[in-house]
């Protein structure tokens, strides 16, 4: 720039300040190329890192000029131009530096705000877990008083169970406070409290097989299976591992098992009295149940209700009489029904040889669910091998 300008100021000493006619041409001339001097200013203005190519260019067109005679206007024109470019390049300068600046300032910031987000936020989790604890010992010491009060007992007098819950919830990972939940559940149905730890580790145990559902949900169908079926606390556990078993191998879910058991397991166990009891007529129940459940692949509570309607209708004596008339004999040689499980292993015996299509198989079909369970009864009769590999599976499954 500096160079620029003493030429110029060189240009503007040699020119005759006085221009006749005779050089209107050279001053058109002039014109012409002060235009292109112009327009690189333009250029240098806008392109300040390039600015030394800028003024080499520049240079180059003022050499070009020649002898032309400038006026003083254009000559003092050239020089202001000159120093806003040199103003523009020192404002170019310090905007760099402006922002470079700023960036520094930008990250540095940013690393004091996550070293503080680190602390505070550990500061954070802590806090919230002392205040999560504090609320869980508040609730599980509410549900122990209200044990205390169902059962018309003292605290004091529960410190086994107390102790019994803990070490599950520290053994098993399961909740101490869903635990003490179950704990009030199973008071309620009127379970002491020595038999309540017995269901409880079962209960727990269950909570960690990925068959069932919740553990209210379970603790449910195992007061409804207790009772039903007359399971002691003791035998708890095993009736919650064959439902595991089963739910394990073939296309039904535990929590649909529970839910035909509250349904539909009080009838099943009140007509296999006398022919299985306790485990072993819960396990053929879920056997049953499984052959139709993971053959029609309805809902629980439909297929409940239907095997309901059904092992009601097998113990009728008009559908016993009405079967001996193809060799299926219901009853026992004291004339006594031969439970649910026995009659359905017979019907599907008897009835194999008949054709579906005949009217005689559709009548025993609607005789013994009526017209609104034919879904239910042709795989209960038709699909009794898948029956009989669930109670396989449920007696060996145990202990799962």
């Amino acid at each position: 720039v500096g160079g620029i300008r003493k030429q110029l100021q060189g240009i503007n000493t040699n020119l005759n300040i006085n221009i006749n006619k005779k050089n209107i041409q050279g001053m058109q001339q002039a014109n012409t190329r002060l235009a292109v001097i112009n327009k690189t200013l333009q250029t240098t203005v806008k392109s300040a890192n390039n600015a030394t190519a800028a003024f080499n260019k520049l240079s180059a067109s003022m050499r070009s000029v020649g002898n032309v005679k400038i006026s003083p206007n254009i000559a003092s024109g050239m020089n202001n131009t000159t120093k806003s470019v040199v103003t523009t390049t020192k404002a170019v300068q310090q905007a760099k530096n402006e922002f470079e600046e700023f960036g520094k300032l930008g990250g540095l910031a940013i690393k004091r705000f996550a070293a503080f987000s680190v602390v505070t936020g550990a500061i954070y989790a802590v806090n919230n877990a002392i205040s999560a604890g504090v609320k869980s010992f508040l609730e599980y010491d509410r549900q122990l008083t209200r044990v205390s009060q169902v059962l018309d007992t003292s605290r004091a007098s529960l410190r086994g169970l107390d102790k019994s819950i803990t070490d599950l919830s520290t053994s098993l990972g399961v909740s101490s406070t869903e635990l003490a939940n179950v704990t009030v559940t199973l008071s309620q149905a009127g379970i002491q409290a020595a038999d309540t730890r017995k269901a409880l580790e079962a209960l727990a145990k269950s909570a960690l097989a990925p068959t069932f559902a919740s553990l209210t949900n379970t603790t449910e169908g195992a007061i409804a299976a207790m009772r039903q079926f007359s399971i002691s606390a003791g035998q708890l556990e095993g009736a919650l591992g064959s439902i595991n078993a089963v739910a394990g191998k073939f296309a039904v879910e535990a929590s649909d098992i529970i839910t035909a058991i509250q349904r539909t397991g009080g009838v099943f166990a009140s007509a296999s009295k006398g022919v299985s009891q306790g485990t072993a007529a819960l396990n053929e129940f879920i056997s049953v149940f499984t052959s139709v459940r993971a053959t029609s692949r309805e809902s629980a509570e439909t297929i409940a209700t239907g095997l309901r309607t059904i092992f009601t209708r097998l113990q009728r004596q008009d559908t016993i009489d009405a079967l001996k008339q193809f060799g299926v004999t219901l009853t026992d040689l004291e004339g006594k029904f031969v439970g649910p499980y026995k009659a359905i292993q017979l019907l599907s015996e008897g009835l194999r040889s008949l054709d579906t299509r005949d009217l005689k198989f559709a009548g025993i079909a609607e005789e013994l669910g009526g017209f609104r369970q034919i879904g239910k009864v042709l795989p209960l009769i038709q699909q009794f091998s898948t029956a009989q590999s669930a109670l396989n599976v449920a007696q060996q499954g145990s202990s799962s």
